[in-house]
């Protein structure tokens, strides 16, 4: 199974299951996640995730919900928008 290994531009839910040592797939194996789900979080083309579904996942990566959200990405779209 390919690991991943770290880029510049990765969600934080990418970089905490590289610590965990751990791909998508088995975040989504052991969260109960649908990958597609979780593939869209890191492609960021799924931006409003579901609370459940963050808690879920944060419990497996064993973090906060708020340690998966990227505040200031979401912040920036927010005020485009206006």
């Amino acid at each position: 199974m390919r690991r991943m290994t770290y880029k510049e531009d990765m969600t934080p839910m990418d970089k905490l299951c590289i610590e965990k040592g751990i791909t998508r797939r088995e975040l989504a194996r052991q969260s109960g996640v649908p990958i597609r789900t979780i593939e869209g979080w890191a492609k960021r083309t799924r931006t409003s995730p579901n609370v459940y579904q963050l808690y879920k996942v944060a419990q497996v990566l064993g973090c906060h919900i708020e340690d998966l959200l990227e505040l200031d990405r979401i912040a920036q779209e927010e005020s485009g928008r206006e």
